[in-house]
C-alpha cells in the first residue's frame, strides 16, 4: 500500500486524482493535462513534493565529511547556500542524487523518498571517527514547490517586501501569513520556482494559503502528469528514471554537479578521467517524435539498421504537439537533427535528436 501524504484529502477535495509514484500516492491531474502545463509554463503551479525527502548532517564534522563523499563542493558552502550534488560507487556510478543546502546547525539533503534509506546508509556506511550525525527529517517535515514563470509574485502576495531568493539553491526563513518555512530557488521546470520547507504539520494550511492568495498571479495546483512534461522538456533528469547506478554523470549531462576544483571524493578518478578523454561513449539526448503517442522507457532507438541508444521517458508536449522522450544516444547518432527510428510493440515510430530544453 503506497504512503499517503497529509495533503491526501485535501488534494482529493479538490478533484485530484491519484497515482503510485516513488512508493506515494500522489496527485496526477487536478484538472486537466493542458491547464497544469499551461500553468508551469506561463504562470505558476503548486507541487506537493512528498516524493521527496529529508535528511539531515549534523556534527561539527558534517560539511568536510560529506565534502569527501560528493560530486560538488560541500566546504565553501555559507549558511544560506546550497548546491546540488552527486553520489558515486568507487566505480563512478551514480548512486543518488541530492539537493544540499547548508543551515547554520546542519546540512541539509532533499533527496527522493524512496532513497531516504539507501542513503542513510551509505552516509552512516563511511562515518569512522568523525562526529556526524545522520538525521531522518522526512516525517516531520514536508516540502511544496511553487514552479513557473509567476511563482515569485505568487509568494509575494502573501510575504510583500521579502527578498525571495535568486541564485540557484540560495535559501533563507520567511514568513507565509504565519507560518515560517525555509524559501530555497530550486529548478524543477524550465523557468524554475521555489521550494518551501515547512513543518509536516503546518503543510495543508500552507497549501490552502498559498492557494488562495496566489490566485491573482495564476497559481493552481498540478498534479505529476503536467510536472513530468516540463521537466523532460527542460532535460531534467529524475533519478531512477533517466539515471541509475549504470550511468557516469558525465553521461547525463549533470555539470552543475560536479565540482573539478574540490580534491577527492568517492569516485572522482572516473570522472576525472572521463573529462579528461573529452567524451563518453553515449549522453542523455532530447528525441521530437513524429506522433503524439509517446514512446516507453526502455525502447530502443536505431539508426541505419544498427541500434543506437534507448528511451527513459516519454510523455505528450501539448506546446509542441508532438511526443517528446529523453533518450540515451550513442555519440554516432548524437547531433542534434539526426534522423532515428523508435521501436517499440506497436512498431517503429521516426524521431529527431535534439538537444534539451526543447524548444
Amino acid at each position: 500500500m503506497p504512503e499517503r501524504s497529509v495533503l491526501f484529502e485535501t488534494q482529493r477535495d479538490r478533484g485530484a486524482d491519484f497515482v503510485e509514484f516513488r512508493g506515494r500516492e500522489v496527485p496526477n491531474r487536478f484538472t486537466s493535462l493542458e491547464e497544469e502545463y499551461s500553468a508551469l509554463g506561463h504562470e505558476a503551479g503548486l507541487l506537493d513534493l512528498s516524493v521527496q525527502g529529508v535528511v539531515e548532517l549534523r556534527g561539527r564534522d558534517r560539511s568536510r565529511f560529506l565534502h569527501g563523499m560528493v560530486t560538488n563542493d560541500i566546504r565553501n558552502l555559507s549558511p544560506g547556500q546550497g548546491c546540488y550534488a552527486l553520489m558515486l560507487t568507487p566505480q563512478g556510478r551514480i548512486l543518488t542524487d541530492m539537493r544540499v543546502l547548508c543551515l547554520e546547525e546542519a546540512l541539509m539533503l532533499v533527496v527522493d523518498a524512496d532513497l531516504v534509506e539507501k542513503d542513510m546508509a551509505l552516509l552512516r556506511r563511511y562515518i569512522i571517527a568523525d562526529q556526524v550525525e545522520v538525521i531522518d527529517r522526512s516525517s516531520d517535515l514536508a516540502i511544496l514547490s511553487l514552479q513557473g514563470p509567476k511563482a515569485a509574485e505568487a509568494i509575494a502576495r502573501l510575504c510583500a517586501g521579502t527578498s525571495l531568493p535568486e541564485v540557484p539553491f540560495e535559501h533563507l526563513p520567511i514568513q507565509v501569513g504565519s507560518l515560517t518555512t525555509r524559501c530555497a530557488r530550486v529548478r524543477r521546470t524550465a523557468p524554475g520556482g521555489y521550494d518551501l520547507v515547512v513543518p509536516e504539520s503546518q503543510s495543508v494550511d500552507l497549501w490552502k494559503l498559498l492557494l488562495q492568495e496566489g490566485k491573482p498571479a495564476g497559481l493552481r495546483p498540478v498534479g505529476l502528469e503536467a510536472w513530468n512534461v516540463r521537466r523532460l522538456e527542460a532535460g531534467i533528469p529524475w533519478y531512477g528514471v533517466d539515471m541509475d547506478e549504470a550511468r557516469i554523470p558525465l553521461e547525463t549531462g549533470l555539470e552543475e554537479a560536479i565540482s573539478y576544483s574540490k580534491g577527492c571524493y568517492i569516485g572522482q578518478e572516473v570522472v576525472a578521467r572521463a573529462t579528461f578523454r573529452g567524451h563518453v561513449n553515449r549522453k542523455l539526448m532530447g528525441l521530437v517524435l513524429s506522433s503524439g503517442e509517446p514512446a516507453r522507457g526502455g525502447d530502443k532507438i536505431f539508426r541505419n539498421g544498427q541500434e543506437v541508444g534507448w528511451v527513459t521517458d516519454s510523455a505528450y508536449s501539448p506546446g509542441l504537439g508532438r511526443a517528446i522522450a529523453l533518450a540515451y544516444i550513442r555519440k554516432e547518432a548524437w547531433d542534434p537533427g539526426t534522423s532515428v527510428g523508435v521501436d517499440s510493440a506497436a512498431g517503429r515510430t521516426d524521431a529527431e535528436v535534439t538537444q534539451y530544453p526543447f524548444d
